[in-house]
């Protein structure tokens, strides 16, 4: 049964409705495999906080054997898993460029998830053992270089995501493992993440940056509502030009949760980051590069340094 659709979506950022597209695909595949299964209860789109924190899944599912986490990804061209783990997003036949591994994304959510699930049931024993499936989907667009050691467990095109999750549950009823979750629990699982879910909001949302194709590893930390500005005639500013909007420390680190923000090191503050072009003053995106973070214009084409990370 699908127990809750994708929130409101609204951005201009082409990114964001990438991403956006991606999980409106995988939405549609889990949709016609299971909107009349009454024993896998599907959402799509949860948002959590918890004790100053925060995480998202693109898809869960609860099953009679566990749950299921699915992150979808945007896919256009080529995306390769180097036999070290690395993955890497290509660009026509030359230019790569490294991303964070979508693997690694699940795996943080899983983690988040289980303790919030544990500690609201008052149950952590059941939490910490039931078992958590991780999906990879990636765009029917997409073509996946897969490293020399093979196909990668839970990686997979969109539409091959529902059977994946059949059979996994198959093998285990095949296996004789005991069912942990009756559907009584199941509902009551996503009553309450429905209850609990934080979605963000539109203007939140529209990433003017890499966003989610793009994306670090969610830190899984939700920054506050604010715009950070270059602390002015102050001898502790380094060339960076930033600074704490609570302690004014410019000991700082660019972080990821569902965009870009600074975290303070000193008073560990959050503070979303809104880059503006320097020359024309119209909003701009930040691009990643190593250790550089630059802001570039869409309108002029300019582009220059923002944060060199220490």
């Amino acid at each position: 049964m699908i127990y809750k659709e994708l929130d409101p979506f609204s951005s201009e950022d082409k990114f964001a409705h990438a991403g956006r597209a991606a999980e409106e695909q995988m939405a549609f595949y889990l949709k016609r495999f299971f909107a009349h299964d009454p024993e896998i209860v599907v959402l799509n789109g949860i948002r959590l906080e918890h004790n100053g924190d925060a995480a998202q899944v693109d898809h869960l599912l609860i099953h009679s054997h566990g749950l299921s986490i699915v992150e979808s990804k945007s896919v256009v061209g080529k995306i390769q898993i180097k036999d070290d783990g690395q993955w890497l997003r290509w660009f026509g036949a030359n230019q790569s460029r490294g991303m964070a591994s979508p693997i690694t994304q699940a795996r943080l959510q899983e983690r988040f998830f289980r303790d919030v699930l544990g500690k609201a049931s008052k149950r952590p024993d059941l939490f910490s053992t039931i078992p958590f499936d991780l999906y990879v989907a990636i765009s029917d667009s997409g073509i996946i270089l897969w490293p020399k050691s093979g196909q990668v467990d839970g990686v997979c095109k969109a539409d091959q995501v529902p059977d994946r999750i059949l059979a996994a549950n198959t093998a285990r009823v095949n296996s004789g493992q005991a069912q942990g979750l009756a559907l009584p629990d199941r509902l009551k699982i996503a009553e309450f993440l429905v209850k609990t879910n934080k979605p963000l909001r539109p203007h939140e949302g529209d990433v003017k940056g890499e966003a989610k194709v793009e994306t670090e590893v969610a830190e899984a930390t939700k920054p506050q509502e604010s715009v950070v500005a270059p602390a002015k005639d102050s001898p502790e500013t380094p060339s960076n030009g930033h600074a704490c909007r609570q302690c004014r420390s410019t000991n700082l680190e660019i972080r990821y949760g569902y965009s870009y923000f600074f975290f303070c090191k000193a008073c560990e503050t959050n503070t979303t980051i809104k880059p503006s072009c320097p020359k024309c003053g119209e909003p701009g995106r930040l691009r990643k590069q190593k250790n550089t973070f630059y802001v570039t214009c869409e309108k002029c084409q300019g582009e220059e340094v923002f944060f060199v990370k220490g």
